[in-house]
């Protein structure tokens, strides 16, 4: 079996490591995978990489179009894309392409359409932006049910679209949704699926598989030795946050910095792990910052070295870095948004706040150390989810299942 997958980056980013992931773990079922990515990042890989890229001539003769107009070098370097991976698709014979997220590239939904001229596609959501105007997110609006517009109260985050063309995505993806009846989704999160079954998913197959892990690096490290290895007090009570970028607004650290300074318990060693770190200090709050990780070795000593991993994002699908904690046997904080309490299970999994304030987190946190001090212990059960619901081979057992059933 021959599968494309696509995507944006090849392993930058959330949705990407989650793709490259189940790409690996596909090599291993004796399947040819072939990844068209919008960045490669030069590395070995067990699978085949293929850039999709607008050459560097093309741009030249591009920047000179765009001091006439910026809509018409816009379309252009849509159609050289999408002829581009129409000759791609058409030389490789794929028997499934496996779509994951566009956007972090710009491209446009219009490569969807390629795709489904050359083989049955199935359409990895990891965010909402496959049935909003542009939205990766929506927070409390729905407007995306009946049709987004001008109106979206936040067209300046990313991914970033004027106003004046959001109808217009929207529609598009309204009519490309009409036309490809038989595009099947998947999706991390039974969140999801039902976010996307309320919009321009409706009548489709939407299909839900958590993304997976490979347990055999993910997995519990003594937490003395780990916390030797960081060069963190072995007496501490450790929390652990982590982001690619810690000062993005959705993933609460706003909240988190109020909640700490809400915090009864204390002291307490705060172990982070992304860029920018949390740019504030607090009396009986010691910050050990790691900044930006992609060793996993490491990472799985940092989740090790924890007492409780701290999700404060206020919405979220199903994230990668609270699978991680699980899978290392450290227990979660999370607030009850989007996909984050399928994962995180009150006294199995962790704690989970009983609505969305600072003020909760607190509460949480205080309740959750306080738990720890009379002996509650989740890190077997912990384990065990991981291991029930977030191996990658199931994952990939799964996705083989749905792709054999789509080539008939």
């Amino acid at each position: 079996m021959r599968i494309i997958i696509l995507s944006d980056n090849e392993t930058s980013g959330g949705a990407a490591i989650a793709a490259s992931r189940l790409a690996s773990a596909l090599t291993l079922e004796d399947v040819e995978v072939i990844r068209i990515v919008g960045r490669a990042d030069g590395n070995e890989h067990p699978w085949t990489t293929i850039p999709l890229q607008v050459r560097l001539y093309e741009e030249m003769v591009l920047e000179v179009i765009s001091r006439v107009s910026q809509r018409l070098i816009t379309a252009l370097k849509a159609l050289i894309l999408r002829r581009r991976l129409n000759g791609v698709l058409k030389k490789l014979r794929p028997n499934i392409i496996n779509v994951h997220n566009l956007h972090g590239a710009g491209w446009g939904i219009e490569l969807v359409n390629v795709c489904s001229r050359n083989a049955p596609v199935v359409w990895t959501l990891h965010d909402m932006w496959s049935f909003t105007g542009r939205c990766a997110y929506t927070s409390s609006c729905y407007n995306f049910t009946g049709g987004c517009d001008g109106s979206c109260p936040t067209f300046a985050e990313y991914p970033a679209l004027a106003p004046n063309l959001i109808a217009e995505a929207w529609r598009r993806r309204r009519d490309l949704m009409s036309a490809l009846p038989n595009l099947v989704a998947v999706t991390p999160s039974k969140w999801l699926s039902r976010e996307a079954r309320a919009g321009l998913w409706a009548g489709h197959q939407v299909e839900v598989v958590p993304n997976g892990l490979p347990l055999g690096i993910y997995g519990p490290l003594s937490t003395i030795l780990a916390r030797e290895a960081l060069g963190i007090d072995a007496r501490a009570r450790v929390l652990m946050i982590a982001a690619p970028k810690l000062s993005e607004k959705r993933k609460g650290m706003s909240y988190l910095r109020e909640a700490l300074q809400r915090l009864s318990y204390g002291p307490v060693t705060v172990i982070t792990l992304g860029t920018g770190g949390l740019g504030f200090e607090l009396p009986g709050i010691h910050l050990h910052q790691l900044g930006y990780i992609d060793h996993e070795r490491t990472k799985v000593l940092a989740y090790s070295a924890a007492d409780i991993f701290v999700h404060p994002a206020l919405l979220d699908n199903l994230p990668n870095v609270v699978m991680e904690a699980i899978a290392c046997g450290t227990p979660v904080v999370g607030f009850p948004v989007g996909g984050v309490p399928e994962m995180v299970n009150p006294g199995s999994t962790g704690w989970l706040m009983d609505e969305v304030s600072p003020e909760a987190l607190a509460r949480t946190l205080d309740v959750a150390l306080d738990d720890l001090d009379r002996g509650v212990d989740l890190r077997e059960r912990c384990r065990a989810q991981a291991e029930a619901e977030y191996d990658v081979s199931i994952q990939a057992k799964r996705y083989l299942e749905l792709f054999r059933s789509l080539m008939g």
